[in-house]
C-alpha cells in the first residue's frame, strides 16, 4: 500500500476533527503570511515539512511539545499560534 492511499484514507476519514483543521490552517496562514516554506519551518523547528503539512491540514494531533516547535519555527510564541487559531470567539464558547 502506498503513501498515496494512506494519505486518502486519513482525509476521508470520518474522525476529522475540526479544531485539529482550524489549528492546521493557522498555521498555514501565518507561514504563508511570512513568506515562509514548510522546509524553512522545518529547519528553523527541527520539523519534517511532510509532518508539517500534515499539522496544517489538520491530520494529525500535535504534541504541545510540537506546537512549540512549530511556533518557533514560525518566528512567533506559542500564544500567539494559539490565539491565530481560536482567537476570543473560542473564550465565549
Amino acid at each position: 500500500m502506498g503513501t498515496r492511499t494512506l494519505d486518502r484514507r486519513r482525509l476521508d476519514s470520518p474522525h476529522r476533527n475540526p479544531l485539529l483543521e482550524r489549528f492546521g490552517l493557522a498555521a498555514r496562514r501565518l507561514r504563508e503570511e511570512r513568506g515562509l516554506t514548510r522546509d524553512a519551518v522545518g529547519v528553523a523547528s527541527g520539523l519534517s515539512p511532510v509532518y508539517i503539512g500534515n499539522i496544517e491540514r489538520g491530520e494529525v494531533n500535535p504534541t504541545l511539545l510540537t506546537q512549540t516547535r512549530l511556533a518557533t519555527g514560525l518566528g512567533i510564541p506559542l500564544d500567539a499560534l494559539v490565539a491565530a487559531a481560536f482567537g476570543d470567539d473560542e473564550r465565549d464558547r
